[in-house]
């Protein structure tokens, strides 16, 4: 993902996306999102409920996990002789996902660039606001697989989830590394594989072509949300793409 003398874009979460979900119960598309019509408030409403969601639609926040990536990254650029570009994901364009190399933290729920690149997805998020459960759904199981891993905040297990793609950019001429979760520990379950040599090494060498070049790739990460961290995850399935 880093290469000397060249930038590699990063798009941490926008939270305040996040929350504006959480109390609207509302999902916001890619569409909506650059336009920001939901971050304007009506002109009828007038209810304080109203006034917080559009003030917390307003706010630029973003993760702890996700500042905490950013730093790591930071420093695995460096030392590569390369430069991680910060872009937060309300300033982003299409064209800016078109050449070289970026990075996407969060699911479409709090980065919904991610969307851009879920139809060559096989796992897929979908975030139930109604009873509070977030699933990742399995577009192609293969025998064995389920339809669909849900995490739930009922769940007394406290399992959730989180999905590694390594994709083609959307100019096809660069990478695209897409970290999600269902939750933040979901997300930092998705990083920790990435950035754990012992775990995405044998990973890779799984999935390398006889030539010695790596394919694009995605696959799902299930593991145990304490106290909004990761323990250890386990792999459950993963598809190589192209």
């Amino acid at each position: 993902m880093f290469l000397p003398d060249q930038s590699t874009l990063l798009v941490p979460g926008d939270s305040g996306l996040v929350l504006f979900g959480n109390f609207a119960k509302q999902h916001v598309n890619l569409d909506n999102y650059i336009k920001g019509e939901y971050r304007t408030l009506p002109a009828a409403a007038s209810t304080a409920q109203q006034a917080m969601q559009n003030d917390l639609a307003n706010r630029r926040y973003t993760s702890i996990v996700d500042l905490q990536i950013a730093q790591s990254l930071n420093r695995l650029a460096l030392a590569d002789r390369s430069k991680l570009q910060v872009r937060y994901a309300r300033d982003l364009r299409p064209n800016d996902l078109k050449s070289g190399n970026a990075i996407l933290v969060g699911a479409a729920e709090a980065n919904p660039w991610v969307e851009l690149y879920e139809r060559n997805m096989n796992f897929v998020f979908s975030d139930n606001y109604e009873i509070r459960v977030f699933s990742v759904f399995n577009r192609s199981p293969r025998k064995g697989e389920p339809l669909r891993w849900e995490s739930s905040l009922a769940d007394p297990q406290h399992h959730v989830y989180g999905v590694v793609a390594f994709l083609p950019n959307l100019g096809d001429n660069g990478n695209t590394l897409i970290l999600e979760g269902t939750s933040m520990a979901g997300t930092e379950s998705s990083w920790d594989f990435v950035s754990d040599d012992s775990q995405l090494l044998p990973f890779l060498d799984r999935i390398r072509r006889p030539d010695g070049s790596l394919p694009h790739f995605e696959l799902i990460l299930e593991t145990i949300n304490m106290g909004s961290s990761a323990v250890r995850s386990t792999v459950l399935a993963w598809r190589i793409i192209g």
